[in-house]
């Protein structure tokens, strides 16, 4: 009876040591804004991991990137607060920081997280492998107690919602269009979208 009880306490413990509940998946992107496509891959990643995903909002200095970290930052907060079931928080990535995978890791780990996988687009699968690669290394400066995983979670559709859409629908005036490319929490941006275009 006792060796049932000793071995049901191993048991449960060892569950709970596989269990972590700061365990998250990683999603970086531009978000320029956040639009359908991008829910789909990462509500794909978080299922594809079976832990929440975190979104991480790369600022870059580009005509197609050309709204305020402020906004961007309040629109992120809404998206994340639409999706909380699945997306564990929205974080926007500081500047100054080098923008790769390992760095991300660590940026995560420092607000309590431990992000344990990603999902990249087709557009951006290739250029994440040898990072993912060095992350899960010996020579890696942010250790892994587990590897770290890497998967496809979209692929561009022909005809589906893109930045370049969305962008486009605020330029030409067209809430309805605009409406039905992004989710319901970025509606109520597009005027202060619109300022900046």
């Amino acid at each position: 009876m006792i060796h049932i009880k000793l071995f049901e306490q191993f048991k449960n413990s060892r569950l709970t040591e596989k269990i972590n509940i700061n365990d998250v998946a990683i999603f970086p992107g531009r978000f320029q804004p956040f639009h359908n496509g991008h829910i789909a891959a990462l509500k794909k990643t978080s299922m594809t991991f079976g832990v929440p995903v975190i979104p991480i909002q790369i600022l870059s200095v580009r005509d197609e990137s050309p709204f305020p970290p402020e906004l961007l930052n309040k629109i992120g907060k809404a998206v994340q607060n639409e999706f909380s079931s699945w997306m564990a928080d929205y974080f926007l990535y500081p500047q100054d920081r080098k923008t790769v995978i390992p760095q991300m890791v660590q940026f995560l780990r420092d607000k309590d997280y431990y992000p344990i996988a990603m999902g990249a687009g087709s557009d951006r699968i290739k250029s994440y492998e040898s990072q993912v690669k060095y992350l899960n290394s010996d020579k890696s400066d942010v250790p892994m107690n587990q590897q770290f995983k890497l998967e496809m979670v979209d692929e561009r559709i022909v005809d589906g919602p893109s930045g370049t859409k969305v962008r486009e629908a605020i330029q030409n005036n067209d809430y309805e269009l605009f409406k039905t490319l992004v989710p319901k929490s970025v509606h109520k941006f597009y005027n202060d979208l619109k300022k900046y275009l």
